[in-house]
């Protein structure tokens, strides 16, 4: 008996239904090019943003505002040899992150073109319509550890419910993922269209860190360096869930289930 209680346990010796299992709830994959979108976007979104870009509501500037120490904050040996940002090649996730920590399901969060921060509505909800579907052709129909997210512009509550409504009849999403920096804070009564669907279909409404509402991100201001702002996200984070109590959402939408990371 002795040798047996000595003998570290195999993790592959247990049971399935009991071994502990790990899930990645922030899986951030990366377009390798815009292009890669032009399969899930209308002839007239895909010249708008070849012509045009993207447009984020933040002044001056239409890209993250300030410089980051690495680029896209990624370690030098997350770039795949095959070229394209970090995140954006399935193989070389499955060889550097899943298969080595025996990854039981990974949650993408999709950040490129900061969908919840487009100041044209209607791109944004093209935008939004065609990350969602290459989530599910370029990573989670490859790679069934992989569980996409709904992403959805919460500023356009409109096409944000139809958007939900539209992925939820698939039947492929796990979660609904909003922006904690939105135009107003998130307990207000312009967002609950949201909440309501979303506990209506069982759908966990996800809050990740990071966005660009087009409000200086400090109290005191915008910051001069990006490590100000990039502290500054504990204290949205921290806001927000104070709008979500105080305004009563887990009363209103007691079956809701809200997740913030």
């Amino acid at each position: 008996m002795s040798e047996v209680l000595d003998r570290p346990l195999d993790q592959q010796d247990i049971p399935a239904k009991t071994r502990l299992r790990i899930i990645d709830c922030d899986i951030h994959p990366s377009l390798h090019s815009r292009a890669d979108l032009n399969p899930f976007l209308a002839k007239r979104w895909q010249e708008h943003m070849k012509t045009y870009g993207d447009h984020l509501r933040t002044p001056y500037i239409g890209t993250t505002p300030y410089p980051r120490s690495s680029p896209l904050i990624a370690r030098r040996d997350a770039w795949p040899p095959t070229g394209g940002p970090p995140g954006s090649d399935l193989a070389f996730m499955r060889k550097q992150h899943l298969d080595p920590l025996d990854i039981e399901f990974g949650l993408l969060q999709v950040l490129d073109l900061f969908i919840f921060s487009q100041q044209n509505l209607e791109f944004g909800a093209a935008i939004q319509r065609a990350v969602n579907e290459w989530q599910l052709a370029h990573w989670c129909s490859r790679e069934p550890r992989l569980k996409a997210a709904i992403l959805v512009g919460q500023d356009d509550t409109v096409a944000a419910v139809e958007e939900i409504e539209r992925c939820a009849r698939l039947g492929q999403y796990v979660q609904i993922n909003i922006c904690p920096r939105a135009n107003e804070p998130l307990g207000r009564r312009r967002y609950w269209p949201i909440y309501e669907r979303a506990q209506e279909l069982d759908l966990p409404l996800g809050i990740h860190v990071g966005g660009y509402g087009g409000h200086a991100p400090t109290g005191g201001g915008w910051p001069s360096y990006y490590c100000e702002e990039h502290q500054s996200n504990a204290h949205t984070m921290a806001a927000q869930l104070a709008s979500l109590v105080i305004e009563g959402i887990p009363e209103r939408f007691p079956k809701l289930k809200i997740g913030l990371h």
